[in-house]
């Protein structure tokens, strides 16, 4: 069986055939990142059996994550968290890179399928997933910095009552209002929260947000901002 350098080596090798050079090197960044997220973070991903192979591999042979494992490895999961958490929150690159991104794994999805290395069930999920987060990636910068900005514009000069800095679901949406829900601790639903509407009208139910939120009298400001990631 191929390994995911295999694989991922192939791939390119057919992108570089087919396409212009200045549309190659984009595939060649996206690839670039791909691995790095799966040498580094792959390993999030294996069952105890599968983890124990890999440390074993990477202290006696000093084996990476992409020249132990194959195909098995390159599904839902993987491709879904390297484009859902790993490129907004660790790349955090340009809006072209984001668009990019998505539109390469996008092609590799559907390449995996074709070549036999991504079965019928696990291929309908991953292309249904990518679709989505290939519409998301390049908004979810924008509103990072839109919030950033009009943190800057609007800053808490009033006496706050209450403070909550976690990650939030976005629950609701409403012209220039967001409610959260927090969501890692205590699913504790807030809201309104103040926004621009061009920040209300670029987000979506679903996404989270990295917020340090504040009460002041019966709506919520936001005193920090952190990563936007589209889940």
């Amino acid at each position: 069986m191929k390994t995911i350098r295999e694989i991922l080596e192939e791939f390119l090798a057919e992108q570089q055939a087919r396409l212009r050079p200045k549309t190659y090197s984009g595939y060649e960044e996206a690839i670039y990142f791909f691995r790095t997220y799966l040498n580094n973070y792959g390993h999030q991903h294996l069952n105890r059996t599968e983890s124990k192979r890999y440390e074993k591999l990477e202290a006696s042979e000093d084996k990476l994550f992409w020249d132990i494992f194959g195909p098995e490895h390159l599904g839902l999961s993987e491709i879904s968290d390297f484009l859902a958490d790993f490129m907004p929150r660790k790349v955090a690159g340009s809006r072209t890179l984001m668009e990019t991104t998505g539109r390469v794994m996008l092609k590799l999805v559907k390449w995996l399928h074709e070549k036999g290395y991504m079965p019928d069930k696990e291929y309908e999920e991953a292309e249904e997933n990518v679709k989505e987060l290939k519409a998301d990636l390049p908004l979810v910068g924008e509103v990072t910095d839109l919030l950033s900005d009009y943190i800057q514009r609007h800053p808490v000069e009033t006496r706050y009552t209450s403070d909550i800095d976690a990650y939030f679901e976005i629950a609701k949406i409403e012209p220039g209002k967001l409610w959260l829900e927090d969501y890692l601790e205590s699913k504790k639903k807030i809201g309104p929260v103040l926004v621009s509407e061009e920040i209300s009208s670029k987000c979506k139910v679903g996404w989270t947000v990295s917020l340090w939120v504040v009460k002041t009298g019966k709506v919520w400001s936001i005193l920090e901002s952190g990563n936007v990631l589209p889940r």
